[in-house]
């Protein structure tokens, strides 16, 4: 046998290394492959032994210690197949995941998958790159490592936007982080060019600001860091730290108590996130008083310690683990974005998409985050990210993007007939803009889903806190921006949906019944456009005349309105809508000869009084009878209406024969 480092031979007893770890064994491991159609099975290393057998050698072996912990019955014959998948969703590039799957001779099948890790000094560390995640993050190793995951991003990632701190403006005002201890507020003038960190943080209550009364002080004395809660301090060392000199944080860069600087300020959102240097997410705390540096982050909790053969034949040892290490909702022990305090404040969303650049304080450790990948600092075993990322082309493209109108007859045959005359080089571009133009669509349905579900402390805020990232979409694509929807996908954007728990319309106006804005809670906005595309030349819709918002600041185009007025010429007819405890209630009619059909289904916006009169607005449908979308309104005054609840219907022709009779006429939402 080959000589075993002393301090790995004790990991396995001498039948598994007569086995499994033996030479042949783990090369067998390491060359499976997953066998198509085999359910329950990868090929790799398979062997048979009982439950009594590794209950026997669990005193002196870790891997049938393991093996023996997978269940409680422990009586009869069994198959154990082992097999390494190479490729698997965590980071960092080659980690491997081992895929174990026990097969009872009883027809009971056990199979798991788990996650390699090993320490660096370790013989396995020159195959095994992925290692056990740091759990304090404010050493100075923590930040050599958060700087070469930085470094690694601007010299190598093709798909990241370049960093050009000399042609970037920094904002109106930044913290010169340069006496950590006494930093201070410097006004730019907005003319100043170079890097700067911004900070993203849930405020959690009261804290110290910026207004118009302290600003000076701020300015020529600098601030005192010991009357500032802990994640100000922290983003202040952290800047530093980093080597970086200035540090926007919202609350002590934008004057508080100005509506003017407020609303100039929230206007610059999408470039103060997208052009930072870096950005400094505070995941873990859930207030200021917290603070994200100096928390309790445990250790990743390893199922076994085994050994493992590399390829050029030295012996070393890796710990497997689930990719969980609890099934709670922990996000210090099994993390998803989700779990963390930042991912439900409403704000929050904008400042963890737009930036190209992040590093993430989590509860677990610390990410750096890119257009390209999520990775946990010195090459720790990192779970895939389960945020949203808005695409490539959004960073890609200025005002080159134009997504078109719904797909039509008329618009297939036109492509249809110029493409013989196109190169490839040129039909290629054409696909991959059209992939852009969906991969953008998606997203911003996405990203109105993941806002929606978010918390928001002061109800105006609404339009707002996602006007950063609609302001990045307008740049990429050149369309118009109406209150939370576009004017090129208008008839498509009008049909979202409240879903979850209703809520009380918001006694103050936000915006235009027909946005999603006026509502609280979750929203659903579904991608339509392949149902759209299949109607070909039987779709139907109305036409939109004219659509607008009144801004409560120019200087904030994709912030706070005041009001909103949609035209549309098309058809309307009144209906009944039956009463019952589910979330979409019957809508029906009544035909001229007095029976009542039902034609669909409606969903309400809000909880709200309603009027009895309510009435039906198709707004697009497939003339065959498959789908029918629409809007349900109510009188509004004179000539007016507003939205109350989404429409859906159809199914076969009969569904849509009341269409035919509806009388085109000109139609106007508030």
């Amino acid at each position: 046998m080959d000589t075993i480092d002393p301090s790995v031979k004790p990991l396995a007893c001498e039948a598994c290394w007569a086995g499994i770890f033996s030479v042949e064994g783990w090369q067998t491991v390491l060359a499976a492959k997953k066998v198509p159609g085999h359910i329950g099975y990868s090929n790799g290393y398979g062997y048979e032994t009982t439950w009594t057998a590794l209950c026997a050698a669990s005193s002196h072996c870790n891997w049938c210690r393991f093996l023996a912990k997978k269940r409680k019955r422990r009586e009869g014959g069994l198959q154990v197949w082992v097999a390494c998948d190479q490729d698997s969703d965590c980071t960092p590039a080659g980690e491997k995941k081992l895929t174990i799957t026990i097969h009872g001779n009883d027809g009971s099948l056990i199979q798991s998958g788990y996650y390699m890790y090993t320490n660096s000094e370790d013989k396995a560390a020159r195959d095994i790159k992925a290692r056990d995640r740091i759990t304090d993050v404010s050493t100075p190793h923590s930040y050599e490592l958060a700087l070469e995951c930085l470094q690694n991003c601007l010299h190598t990632h093709s798909k990241c936007p370049p960093a050009n701190p000399a042609a970037t403006l920094l904002p109106d005002r930044v913290i010169d982080c340069s006496h950590p201890q006494k930093p201070k507020l410097v006004l730019t003038g907005g003319n100043q060019h170079g890097a700067y960190v911004a900070l993203s943080y849930v405020w959690g209550g009261p804290q110290p600001m910026t207004t118009t009364e302290n600003v000076d002080e701020f300015v020529n004395e600098g601030l005192d860091m010991s009357q500032f809660p802990q994640t100000i301090r922290d983003a202040v060392t952290v800047t530093h730290n980093l080597g970086q000199r200035y540090l926007w944080i919202d609350a002590l860069c934008i004057l508080q108590d100005s509506r003017e600087d407020k609303a100039v300020q929230l206007g610059s959102m999408c470039r103060i996130y997208r052009d930072a240097y870096l950005t400094l997410n505070a995941a873990c705390a859930s207030s200021t008083r917290e603070g994200f540096l100096h928390r309790r982050r445990p250790k990743k909790i390893p199922d076994a310690r085994i050994p493992y053969r590399c390829r050029d034949g030295a012996v070393g040892s890796v710990y497997i683990a689930r990719q969980m290490d609890t099934d709670s909702g922990d996000a210090s022990r099994s993390y998803w974005d989700e779990l963390e305090p930042v991912s439900w404040r409403a704000w929050c969303l904008q400042e963890r998409l737009l930036p190209p650049r992040m590093l993430i304080y989590a509860s677990d450790t610390l990410k750096f985050a890119c257009q390209t990948e999520t990775v946990n600092i010195g090459g720790a075993l990192c779970e895939p990210s389960t945020g949203l990322r808005l695409p490539n082309s959004l960073y890609r493209h200025r005002g080159s993007l134009r997504d078109t109108h719904m797909t039509t007859s008329t618009s297939t045959s036109t492509s249809t007939s110029t493409s013989t005359s196109m190169s490839e080089s040129a039909k290629e571009e054409e696909r991959e803009e059209e992939a852009d133009r969906v991969a953008n669509r998606q997203a911003w349905l996405a990203t109105i889903f993941m806002y929606t579900i978010r918390d928001l402390s002061v109800a105006s805020d609404k339009l707002p806190a996602l006007g950063g990232v609609a302001e990045q979409f307008h740049v990429a694509t050149g369309d118009q921006y109406l209150a939370g929807l576009w004017r090129r996908t208008l008839l498509l954007d009008l049909l979202w949906q409240r879903g979850g728990t209703l809520h009380p319309r918001p006694q103050t106006y936000r915006a235009p019944s027909w946005s999603w804005a006026s509502t609280d809670g979750m929203v659903s906005a579904p991608y339509y456009e392949r149902e759209v595309a299949s109607a070909g030349a039987f779709l139907r819709k109305v036409e939109v005349l004219d659509c607008a918002v009144e801004l409560a600041s120019p200087r904030a185009p994709f912030g706070e309105v005041t009001g909103g007025v949609l035209r549309i010429r098309g058809g309307m007819r009144r209906v009944v809508v039956e009463e019952s405890r589910s979330d979409s209630k019957n809508v029906t009619l009544k035909n001229p000869d007095g029976n009542v059909a039902k034609i669909g289904v409606l969903s309400f916006d809000a909880v709200e009084q309603r009027p009895e009169e309510m009435y039906v607005i198709p707004l697009v449908w497939d003339a065959r009878g498959p789908f029918v979308r629409g809007i349900v309104v109510v009188r509004a005054g004179t000539d007016q209406y507003k939205r109350v609840a989404g429409f859906s219907g159809g199914s076969s022709p009969s569904n849509v024969s009341w269409l035919d009779s509806l009388e085109t006429q000109e139609i106007t939402i508030i």
